[in-house]
């Protein structure tokens, strides 16, 4: 059976996760050769929920992925018996995706940097930690807000004196 590109529908948020489960079993019973990739669409943006330590990413297409591969009858039973795999498109019509569909798909998907975006806003008059740069651990008072750059302009004291420091979104926490 030739290799082709099939999208497999799985939960959403549990993609890499259930990726990894596949892959396990594809090794532990000879199968990796069935399998030659499994494309998961990179994230879009990554969004800061209230602090640096939690963070929420929101993905194209989620909920799919996309195997490069032969679909023979009993790995198409195997991948649906996958706990958090709802089914392979198509049902029982599989659709199988043209090799430059998937190209141009992936051409447009990939970024390379992502850049994190706060979801929580600042005012003015917000006290901050400083949690990252040359500034980390100082705490000063929000005093403008650039939402546009994803700037606020903190004020910090330096030696007993007020300073302005603009400081990104994602080096802030609110205290």
């Amino acid at each position: 059976m030739a290799k082709n590109w099939y999208s497999v529908q799985v939960w959403a948020g549990k993609e890499e996760e259930i990726k990894e489960r596949i892959l396990q079993y594809l090794a532990e019973n000879n199968l990796s050769d069935k399998v030659e990739k499994i494309f998961i669409p990179p994230p879009k943006e990554i969004e800061i929920v209230y602090s640096p330590e939690k963070q929420v990413v929101a993905r194209f297409y989620s909920g799919y992925f996309l195997v490069y591969g032969e679909l023979e009858e009993d790995l198409k039973e195997k991948l649906k018996s996958f706990e958090g795999v709802l089914d392979i498109v198509g049902g029982d019509k599989i659709y199988f995706f043209r090799t430059e569909e998937i190209e141009k798909l992936m051409k447009q998907l990939v970024v390379e940097e992502i850049k994190p975006k706060p979801r929580y806003q600042f005012m003015p008059g917000d006290k901050v930690k400083i949690i990252e740069g040359p500034f980390a651990n100082f705490i000063g008072i929000v005093d403008e807000v650039k939402a546009d750059k994803g700037k606020v302009k903190v004020l910090v004291s330096i030696f007993g004196r007020e300073t302005p420091v603009d400081i990104d979104f994602t080096n802030l926490q609110k205290i």
